[in-house]
């Protein structure tokens, strides 16, 4: 999964498999898919950046802490948990943004009502409707 900003990654991927497996050629492919021969071997020899390389590692760590604490944490203290364990210092703002393209969010529980225990007379006299006096 990419993490950055790729307009035709799975066009790329697929052009890859079809190479490898079936042995179709990549220049009917990119004519077929509308993109440039040139394009998809930049893509293949590309070197990735450091940054996007710490993001891949980033959503591991997201997944593993996720699947751990049964996705009850948010991006705070998902970045709280990751900073104090690998004595790293990510932004909230970075984890935010990689849980987000991850779809991992945390799953807010229901508050749950109190309820007063009472006896089934006691509720019987308190539901009674009361009588007025007169006051004439």
């Amino acid at each position: 999964m990419r993490l950055g900003k790729q307009r035709h990654e799975p066009k790329y991927l697929a052009i890859e498999y079809f190479y490898t497996n079936n042995g179709w050629s990549i220049n009917w492919m990119c004519k077929q898919l509308g993109i440039a021969r040139a394009a998809f071997y930049k893509r293949k020899h590309r070197i990735i950046p450091q940054q996007e390389r710490e993001n891949r590692e980033i959503a591991e760590l997201i997944k593993e802490y996720d699947e751990r604490f049964s996705h009850i944490l948010g991006y705070r203290r998902m970045t709280d948990w990751i900073n104090h364990f690998n004595q790293t210092h990510f932004s909230r703002k970075r984890i935010h943004r990689i849980m987000k393209k991850l779809g991992i969010h945390s799953v807010i529980r229901k508050k749950k009502k109190k309820y007063n225990t009472s006896k089934p007379e006691e509720t019987a006299e308190i539901s009674q409707p009361r009588c007025q006096a007169d006051f004439s």
